[in-house]
Order: C-alpha cells, then structure tokens, then sequence
C-alpha cells in the first residue's frame, strides 16, 4: 500500500522544501500469524497481572448487569403495567411508582459508581505498568555490557522509552476494554434471549453473525502498528539529531536537509492517521446500516407476536449489544495496532541480556571488593582474558598500576589511549576483561560485567568530551552526591571557574543546554571536578589539559601534581610538561604500527 504524494511546501523564507515525493512506506509488511498475537497478548497480559485484570474483568461485568437492570426498570416504568410487569417478579410488581423511579436512581448512581472504579483501575494499571516498563529498560540499559549498547541507536532507544512502551500500554488497555466489551456483549445477547424468549432467536442469530464478521475482518492493523514503530525511530533520530547537531546544521547552512528528512517521516505519519480513520469510519457505517437493516427485517417477520414493552426491551438490548459489538472490533484493532511496540521491547530487551559467551560473572567471588582506602590498596592490574595473561605483554593488552603515582599514558592519535583507560574501567569491553585488586594481603579476582560494575566504584573517571545534564550546576558536579557548598566554591575558584558562580540561582539554577552556553574549556574543567569531588583512590583523566589556555592547563597540572601525592592518577595525554612530571609512562604505538 502507497502513501499520497506530499505537496511542496515553503521555508519561512519563502522559498520552497526540496520534495519529499511519497512517504516511506511502500507496502505493508506481511501480518504476523494469529499465534504470534495471542503469546504477545498473554506474556503483555502476565506481565501486567492477572489478578488486576481479572478485577477489572468483574467490576465490568458487575456495570453490565446493573445496566440491563436500570435498562429493564426504565422500560417498564416508561410504558405502564404491561404484561411483563409482573413477570418480572413479584417484588417489582408491588412497588409503587415512586418505589420504583428511587430504584432506578439506586441502580443507575450504583452503575455510575462501578464505571467510575472501573476507569481508575483501569488508568492505575495503564500507568504503573507504563513507568515500570520505563524503569525496567532504563535498569538494563544501565547495566548492559558496551559491546550490547552499540546495538541500539539512540533513536531506536529514545523511540522505545517514549513512544513503543506508551503504544505498549495502550495495547494493554485496549486489550483489557476488548474483554470488558465482549463480556458485555455476551450479557447484552444473553438478556435479549431471556426477555424476547423464542421470538429473539432470529435477532440473535443475526447479530452473532454481525459480529463474527467484524471480528473476522483483517485490517492489517498489525501491519499499521510495525510501520508506526519504524516511524517512532525515524522521528527521534530525526530530532535528536537536530537538537544535539543544531550548530553543525546552522553553520553548514544544512536546515534544508534535515527539514526534508523531517517532512518525509511526518508524510508517513499522517498517512497513517488518513488510514485508521478511513478504516474507523468505514466500519462504523457498515455496522450501524447492517444493525438497523437486522432489526427492521427481525421486527417485520415477528409482526404481532410482540408486544410493546418486550419489543423495546429486546431492540434497547440489542443496539446496547451492537455498540459493545463496535467497541469489541475497535479495541481489538487498537490493540494489535499497538501491539507492536511491545513486539519492539521485547526484541530490544532480548539483545540487552548477557549472552554466555559476553557473561563471567559466575567467576567473581561471592565477598564485594571493599572500597578502597588511599593507604590500604597496594596494587590493580588490568589485562584482557581472552588473548593474554602475561602481564609483560604489550600495554594495550595488560597494565599494573600502583597508588601514590602520576601514570602517562601517550602515543599518536588513533593508537588507542582512550580505548584502553576505557577498558581499565570497565567501560568497553567488560567481558573481555580481568581486574586484580590487591590490598592488605588480600586480592580480590574481578571479572566481566559485575566486575566492571564494582569497578565504577573504585575509580573517578574524567573523559575527555564530558558531557553535562540538563540539571543544575550542583547537579552535574555531583550526581546525586553530596559536598559542602564551601568546597564546591572553593573548587570552582581554584580553577578559574568562579564566574559561574554569578549565574542567575548560583549552583542550584538549571542548565538549558541547546544553545551550548558554556565553552568547550569550562566543560572539560568541569568534567575534570565531576571526577576530583567523587575522591576516590584512583583517578582516571583523558587528556586533562585539552580545550585549555595556558592558564588553565597550569592550574590542573597543579591539581594533578597535589592528588598524585596521596592517589594514584593515570592519564592520557601529549602534554609535554604533564608527560615530564610522570612516575612512569606508557607510550602506545600507532594503530598498524
């Protein structure tokens, strides 16, 4: 199935987009087999809880009934003492009008009561599964191996957070409005049966069929729903690369380009909008005109055999009946439309799970590494488990290190300095690697992914590109640490950074971040504090005089020189003066050299 050409359009200025001819889409993909759906929709149902749905399933059904009762009560109050007044029970025969109009009150505030319990389970569902799903992908996200992350783009993840696990709750919501409206159905038909006896059956029929053929009808919504997850990734790459790249697009003169990546996935969106309201409202007409036509045919044959209030009873039930019949179909293809967004988390929560080759967890001893002390730890070596365990081999497969010493690191660009400090702690390639810690006598094995995570624990790492938060000064100095305000102060002033310290709010006012306010050489000395207030034992700095004056790269020599007297700092670097200062360093040679 194609798309509708999108027309050119016009810049602000006045000058045309370059066409975006079609939207993506060429054709549906090919719908997933019936079983497919159902172990979707079970493993969504099992993981939201059975015992919430199954709630939600009695209370529908408890509203359902006082309906048909009020719907009943109505109908005999409205047309008089009938034949059927008294068979519908002694109890309501007896009772006098007003008896009977404070009963129907009764029934329909009680019914109103029950659809009200029902809409907040229901949003209570829908939203504490939304944020778990969240907080479950973040969790293993954050503790995925790096060799796992570089398999999702960052679309595909933003995608994922903000647009598949909201489709995957609606799914869940619809499939629960689904079992609701089938209950309902299967009551409503239930009632036509008792109150119009022999003479329903035909309606009945009728309607069962009507139904049958509704809920038989592909729509492909399945297919709709997988173009949908496509077109939620394309869209946040799109923008996110707009946002984190808006610099580089204004100083290439490049809007153009993306302004046109943009209207290419936006086509595609409203072509989808165009088609589920086509379908929607395409159903909707054949199911109002094929009701009405069973209904009329039903009363034509039935002739005098039915009386007033039986009469309108059975059609109240049965259009009550057709709109839950409606509501069956367009739940079920809310669903499956949706559906593949749970589809998508569960393929990218698959990937996110150590494989056995990526796990050597199982190595690790059951005792934690102690956190470090600067007087107590006498050594930590690193080196890959894979292709050595010599300790003399070459640097970028093995290091040891030792406290109270400034380490070098140096060699060309590309010749892997960043790729090995990373290794070391324990940010690429975790699987791969082998810590020894050592302290007071005792050394501690550490080994793959719960290695690496113990690891973050015992080193302060400064990278080279730091990155900064859209959160306050304080914030991103200290992620959820905490420091005096003095030696935050004292800090910035030390490094030449006492100017922030005049913003608006200080340290707790937040960053906005899309215009870059900060030059490159305030981030990178920030970055440097992020890692010099964690104190930690060991410190890493990737090329901690980068992006300085002389100035500045004077005062963080400084620093490196004072913490190098009581920790160990490992650094990589082509400072001259810092490469002079070094205990020991470690020249890596060009990558094919």
């Amino acid at each position: 199935m194609a798309g509708e050409p999108l027309n050119r359009s016009a810049r602000s200025d006045g000058s045309p987009l370059r066409s975006a001819s079609r939207p993506l889409i060429t054709a549906a993909p090919h719908p997933l087999p019936r079983r497919r759906q159902i172990q979707l929709l079970t493993a969504l149902a099992r993981e939201a809880g059975w015992r919430h749905l199954a709630l939600l399933s009695v209370l529908s059904t408890i509203s359902s009934l006082l309906d048909i009762a009020g719907l009943g009560l109505a109908v005999t109050l409205l047309l008089g003492s009938g034949p059927t007044s008294a068979e519908a029970g002694p109890l309501l025969a007896n009772l006098p009008v007003a008896g009977s109009l404070g009963l129907l009150v009764g029934l329909i505030l009680l019914r109103g009561l029950t659809q009200a319990q029902v809409a907040i389970r229901r949003e209570q569902l829908r939203s504490s599964f939304t944020d778990r799903l969240r907080q479950q992908l973040l969790l293993q996200v954050f503790a995925a191996s790096s060799a796992q992350l570089d398999r999702l783009g960052r679309g595909e993840l933003l995608a994922l957070l903000m647009a598949d696990i909201n489709r995957t709750a609606l799914s869940l919501d619809q499939a629960v409005r689904m079992g609701q409206a089938l209950l309902a159905m299967g009551i409503y038909l239930a009632s036509v049966v008792l109150v119009g006896r022999t003479t329903a059956w035909p309606l009945l029929l009728a309607l069962l069929a009507t139904t049958a053929a509704a809920l038989m009808q592909r729509s492909s919504s399945w297919g709709l729903g997988r173009i949908q997850s496509r077109l939620n990734a394309a869209l946040q790459r799109t923008v996110g690369d707009g946002l984190h790249g808006l610099k580089a697009l204004r100083a290439a003169a490049a809007e153009d380009w993306l302004l046109d990546r943009f209207a290419k996935e936006t086509a595609e969106g409203r072509w989808l909008l165009r088609e589920r309201v086509r379908r929607r409202a395409g159903y909707n007409a054949w199911r109002d005109t094929l009701v009405v036509a069973v209904a009329g045919l039903w009363m034509l044959f039935q002739g005098e055999a039915l009386t007033a209030d039986v009469l309108t009873t059975t059609l109240v039930l049965a259009y009550r009946a057709s709109a839950s019949v409606s509501a069956v179909v367009q739940a079920r293809r809310l669903c499956l439309g949706n559906l593949p967004g749970y589809e998508a988390l569960c393929q990218r929560r698959e990937q996110l799970i150590p494989s056995d080759v990526e796990t050597s967890d199982s190595t690790i001893a059951a005792t934690m590494v102690p956190l470090l002390s600067k007087r107590r730890w006498s050594g930590l070596k690193w080196h890959r488990t894979r292709r050595t365990t010599d300790l003399a081999s070459t640097p970028s497969d093995a290091v040891a290190l030792h406290p109270n010493r400034l380490i070098a690191i140096t060699g060309p660009s590309g010749s892997g300095k960043t790729s090995l400090i990373d290794r070391l702690c324990g940010l690429l390639n975790e699987e791969d690697s082998h810590w020894e810690v050592s302290c007071d006598g005792e050394c501690w094995q550490l080994f793959g992914l719960d290695g690496a995570r113990q690891m973050h624990q015992l080193i302060a790492y400064a990278p080279q590109n730091a990155v900064l938060f859209e959160a306050s000064l304080r914030d991103n100095l200290l992620l959820g640490d905490d420091q005096p305000q003095q030696t935050i102060e004292s800090w910035l002033q030390r490094l030449g950074l006492e100017h922030l310290l005049q913003r608006p709010g200080g340290l707790d006012a937040p960053l906005a971040l899309a215009q870059d306010p900060f030059s490159g050489g305030e981030i990178h000395r920030l970055g440097l504090l992020r890692a010099w207030l964690r104190n930690k034992a060991v410190e890493v700095l990737d090329e901690p005089t980068a992006f300085l004056d002389a100035t500045a790269a004077e005062q963080v020599r400084a620093v490196i020189r004072e913490r190098a007297q009581e920790r160990l700092i490992l650094i990589s670097t082509h400072d001259a003066d810092l490469l002079q200062q070094a205990d020991q360093v470690i020249v890596l040679k060009a990558a094919g050299g």
